[in-house]
């Protein structure tokens, strides 16, 4: 696929803009035919200050934009670091490498636009598209420059390439998440097209929701470049082709977000230190367990197990093993701040003999234990170790060793199979690309030849779901009622797994992964419960975890 880019100067290129570049120069089926800029822009030197505030704002804000500007810099001077993980200096080379063309723009009252000569000279370069990463708004008419037009990541609902003040409205309205609209503009149309979203999570700072947004939004480019390269049709829906503007906000906002800015982090600030002093937790997991179907059951009648002090349960998966059922979870210990693997029997619903089976150097959670040709392996998550860990089982339920692993050098999380009615077995697990994004939003499905892992083949859609509301696997794929579900966290408000998503899986092919939400189960079936994350289900009996506000 060749590809065009119309760039700012290099030296004001961001973190995640480089590693689109980054996965452009990684993917031998994408290559950079063009590198677009304008003329005067290179060579000048920005201080880094400069790059991220200089011109966040419109003027018509005036004193609300100034507060808020400088509250941003506090932000980003005193508490969150700027996300720098690619090398501007190796990627100068592959750069240079590419043809550059510099224009000249006609800038007139309500657009820009490239001028005839320049038109004719990116068009000789047959392009399959072209990458907009400017801030400058362009006229539609760019899109007839390549053959799938113009594409453009919008971070902000209301105006395109505005990214100075990314979550402000989501953070003031508590929404649930920050949608990310990937654009294309297409000058056969009379409108702009949706190709694709993404829905991230936003961060109680506004500097931090920003970074999470920009960096989140690169697999949703990058996805769809490689979808439309293995010839897959991309979802269009037509916009309305008025050219949008930034939306102005008022002191009021700026005001509001800096109440819940100054709030949030007095009160991370007292319960870290209520936690250091005396030992306060302020969400603590448990377990629930149910008989017959999670779907039809009366979630209220249920208890909570009893738990040792200074620890939680969480992440729970049941076995049958020689007409006994077993609970397997994580142990989290407040002290050491790591998670270990236990399992219990149970009897009468409740857990008892409970031991532990994996205490590593590393963190360890979710213990996905399943049987495959008389044998019985054990999946956990190992993200601290950077890679995918299957053991299998020496002597039940506490002797394991290690069998096989996968995505060496990849975060991974959350991972379990699901085999399907024609005995095809599928992976479903989830990644992030840096340690300082969280772990909420996408979702890889892979097809696998067994527990040995032999052969990965990855989905073609992958990541299938970008989203941090639905996108966390919340237990192992299960069937009910001639369906398929798939259990997932639902991770808003600003509370890591405030609710569980069933959603029900309605088309799983190679090419093709389509659910839907069939049911959300909020935590207000029993007093003081603040979240809901997982569940497990099998023949006749299920088990999830919650977490009590302390």
């Amino acid at each position: 696929m060749r590809i065009g880019i119309y760039i700012k100067e290099f030296e004001r290129l961001e973190n995640w803009e480089l590693r689109i570049l980054h996965g452009l120069q990684i993917d031998a089926n994408l290559e950079v035919c063009l590198l677009i800029q304008e003329n005067g822009n290179s060579g000048n030197t920005v201080e880094e200050d400069e790059r991220e505030f200089g011109n966040s704002y419109s003027a018509n804000q005036g004193f609300a934009a100034m507060v808020l500007n400088l509250q941003l810099r506090l932000e980003r001077k005193f508490f969150f670091k700027k996300i720098n993980t690619v090398d501007k200096e190796k990627l100068l080379p592959y750069l240079k490498s590419c043809p550059i063309l510099k224009i000249n723009l006609q800038v007139g009252n309500r657009d820009t636009s490239i001028r005839n000569g320049d038109v004719e000279k990116i068009k000789s370069f047959d392009l399959d598209v072209l990458l907009h990463l400017s801030d400058r708004f362009l006229r539609v008419e760019m899109g007839t420059l390549a053959k799938h037009g113009l594409w453009s990541l919008s971070h902000v609902k209301d105006y395109i390439n505005h990214k100075g003040y990314i979550g402000l409205r989501e953070i003031c309205a508590r929404k649930a998440a920050i949608s990310v609209a990937l654009h294309q503009f297409n000058g056969g149309s009379t409108g702009t097209f949706t190709l694709d979203k993404a829905y991230l999570s936003h961060h109680w700072s506004l500097i931090k929701t920003k970074d999470f947004v920009l960096e989140g939004s690169v697999s949703l480019l990058l996805k769809n470049l490689r979808v439309l390269d293995n010839g897959i049709k991309l979802g269009c829906k037509e916009e309305n082709n008025k050219q949008a503007l930034a939306s102005s906000f008022q002191l009021k906002d700026v005001l509001t977000y800096g109440f819940r800015f100054y709030g949030a982090l007095v009160r991370k600030t007292v319960k870290g230190a209520s936690n250091f002093l005396f030992g306060t937790n302020y969400q603590r997991w448990t377990l629930f367990l149910g008989k017959g179907d999670f779907l039809q059951a009366e979630l209220s009648q249920l208890r909570p197990a009893q738990l040792p002090k200074n620890e939680f349960w969480a992440d729970p998966f049941l076995f049958r093993f020689k007409n006994t059922c077993y609970v397997f979870f994580e142990t989290y210990d407040y002290k050491t701040k790591k998670g270990k693997l236990s399992c219990g029997k149970i009897e009468n619903n409740e857990v008892i003999d409970v031991v532990d089976i994996l205490d590593l150097e590393y963190h360890l959670s979710y213990p996905y234990v399943f049987e495959e040709d008389g044998e019985i392996f054990l999946m956990p998550e190992t993200m601290d170790n950077k890679r995918l860990e299957i053991y299998k089982c020496i002597q039940f339920p506490n002797k394991w060793e290690l069998f096989t692993t996968a995505f060496e050098g990849e975060m991974v999380a959350d991972a379990s199979f699901y085999n399907d009615i024609l005995g095809q077995k599928w992976l479903f697990v989830n990644k992030k690309e840096m340690k300082s994004l969280p772990l909420n939003s996408e979702l890889y499905i892979y097809k696998v030849d067994s527990a040995k892992l032999n052969t990965l083949e990855s989905h073609i859609q992958n990541p299938v779901i970008i989203d941090s509301r639905t996108g966390r696997n919340g237990g192992a794929v299960f069937n009910f009622g001639n369906e398929i579900f798939r259990p997932s966290q639902r991770n808003v408000d600003g509370i890591y797994g405030r609710a569980l998503n069933i959603n029900k899986i309605k088309e799983l092919t190679i090419r093709s992964y389509v659910e839907e939400i069939s049911e959300i189960v909020e935590p207000t079936f029993q007093e003081g419960l603040m979240s809901i994350h997982h569940m497990h289900q099998i023949e006749g009996m299920f088990v999830f975890d919650a977490a009590f506000e302390k």
